[in-house]
């Protein structure tokens, strides 16, 4: 699978032009959400959207080109970085759109993403974090190791047929 560079972009940029505007989507929700849309679509339709590594991390899945494509959305003026000051003391980063996205998306591909952004884009950083350590390709993958997509089989649900799956 060769990582899809600027289809990442266009789903990041179409994720926070979406949902950004919540407080509650900083980084570590963008992370999870577009770990969600790769891994449901691969369940659902046996390959990625984008094609994207993501690496075990201690807050759950991170895609390995997320720094590169949010700089670059920067740098081309389509979304711009804010910051938001936490009741704990920490920063969160937040990111909010510029202009519209251009989507080059097929119908399978966007009714993912957007079933992912209607079930978890609520939940704030800590708990989409614990969200997705329960999901089973993250469990089953070693700390620091990039989690294998077909691992995405493992996953046990009430319904095949469903968009979002549901974790048990």
């Amino acid at each position: 699978m060769e990582f899809m560079e600027e289809k990442f972009k266009m789903v990041l940029h179409y994720i926070i032009y979406k949902c950004g505007f919540r407080n509650t989507v900083g980084r570590t929700v963008l992370h999870k959400l577009l770990y969600f849309s790769d891994f449901n679509h691969y369940e659902l339709h046996k390959k990625s959207i984008t094609n994207e590594s993501y690496r075990k991390m201690e807050r759950g899945p991170v895609p390995i080109h997320f720094e590169s494509a949010i700089e670059e959305l920067v740098e081309e003026n389509n979304v711009r970085l804010g910051k938001r000051r936490l009741p704990c003391g920490k920063v969160m980063n937040r990111y909010f759109s510029v202009t519209e996205p251009s989507i080059d998306l097929n119908e399978d591909e966007l009714s993912v993403i957007n079933q992912v952004i209607k079930d978890i884009s609520h939940m704030n950083g800590k708990q989409i974090g614990e969200y997705s350590l329960s999901d089973a390709p993250v469990k089953m993958t070693e700390d620091d190791e990039i989690i294998d997509y077909d691992l995405v089989f493992s996953r046990k649900s009430e319904s095949k047929n469903k968009v979002f799956v549901k974790i048990s």
